[in-house]
């Protein structure tokens, strides 16, 4: 058989090609980035193709609060890092100032929370109460403990740690930001910049770099526990208005044995109620009087 080494040539170099590719593609995924509204809308297609993962907030104190505010784009940023499998965990801003405010702020951030992230982390650096911001720090790590499996991080730049002396070994790891060079206290992950840039974000982005790989991996890692127990509305949203995630339906009854209409993706509905099946599921009912689905994969607010 005559041999044509043009072709075989062209298929090799094709196929280095492929695996240049392919490799460039798997090494530029290095960057993590955290995220809020303020980055606006972000392309999360091409962020996806530079992302190890990112880290969305979820709200900015709590209610109380002069500036509280729920991130405007929490869900927006959580569904866009699922829809291209960016792995990401949330955040959620502090300003507790006494145990009972840092017990109820942990509550708040995870019901506020996407059942899809990996992992919680508190962002520590709002210093408020009189009295000890360790106890404060506590209150919420103990409190999340009860309410989830997942990974709980300390977040909070070098100085505060070293001012107010936080002891967070007890957490499932640290995150870390001092900009000028690596902390000089413990941490597993270190935000080295505010003026970082992204594809797919216009402007500065927050950025960080792994410092204990084996520590920063175990976030990742999705909890089947978690995973086998979906979170429900147990309450009214305080906006009242939850928006559909994923297709569901309306049903005539609280045991959903009468469906009625199809509810699209995108859409929002008004919430008049809270309800439980016969078999103790949570069902929120429209104002409308139907009821549907309390499960935060299917609904948000």
């Amino acid at each position: 058989m005559k041999l044509n080494f043009k072709k075989i040539a062209g298929l090799f170099m094709g196929a280095m090609a492929a695996f240049t590719i392919s490799t460039n593609v798997s090494a530029s995924k290095t960057k993590i980035a955290d995220v809020s509204q303020y980055q606006g809308t972000i392309n999360w297609s091409k962020a996806s193709k530079q992302l190890k993962f990112a880290i969305i907030r979820v709200q900015h104190g709590d209610t109380g609060d002069a500036d509280f505010r729920i991130d405007t784009h929490k869900d927006i940023n959580a569904n866009g890092a699922y829809k291209y499998n960016v792995p990401f965990g949330q955040y959620g801003y502090a300003e507790f100032s006494s145990v009972a405010d840092a017990k109820k702020e942990a509550k708040d951030f995870y019901k506020r929370s996407n059942a899809k992230a990996r992992f919680y982390v508190l962002d520590n650096e709002h210093r408020k109460g009189k009295g000890s911001e360790q106890s404060y720090v506590n209150a919420w790590l103990a409190t999340m403990r009860k309410l989830t499996n997942k990974p709980l991080v300390y977040y909070s730049y070098q100085n505060y740690v070293n001012v107010h002396k936080v002891n967070y070994s007890k957490f499932d790891g640290s995150w870390i930001a001092n900009y000028s060079q690596k902390p000089n206290v413990p941490t597993d992950l270190w935000q080295y910049t505010s003026t970082g840039r992204l594809s797919g974000i216009k402007g500065n982005v927050d950025l960080s770099k792994v410092v204990n790989a084996s520590t920063v991996n175990t976030w990742l890692k999705q909890s089947s526990a978690d995973k086998a127990k979906p979170t429900y509305f147990t309450s009214i949203p305080v906006s009242k208005q939850v928006t559909v995630s994923k297709k569901i339906y309306q049903y005539q009854d609280v045991n959903f044995k009468s469906r009625l209409t199809k509810v699209n993706t995108g859409t929002k509905l008004t919430v008049k109620g809270i309800s439980k099946s016969d078999h103790g599921t949570y069902r929120l009912q429209l104002t409308n009087g139907n009821y549907i689905t309390a499960n935060k994969e299917f609904v948000s607010n």
